[in-house]
């Protein structure tokens, strides 16, 4: 996901992480995984206040750019 940087700080960010997490367990998953590249601190953070842990699973790299994987367990 991203937001637009004319429309940050307006907690769109948030919201569509709760939206998600929300649909989540509607389904009956039980976690959350999301790949980024360690350039995006701000959204790192975000993901990281929600609940998501960096984990060692692939993928590592998206055409020369380098990611790294974040799981968030699903309450029931």
């Amino acid at each position: 996901m991203a937001v637009h940087p004319r429309v940050r700080r307006g907690h769109i960010g948030r919201r569509l992480l709760e939206i998600a997490e929300e649909f989540a367990r509607e389904e009956g998953c039980d976690g959350l995984v999301l790949s980024t590249t360690p350039l995006l601190d701000r959204a790192i953070a975000l993901d990281q206040r929600y609940g998501f842990r960096r984990t060692a699973e692939p993928p590592h790299d998206l055409f020369g750019t380098p990611l790294f994987t974040m799981r968030k367990r699903v309450a029931r």
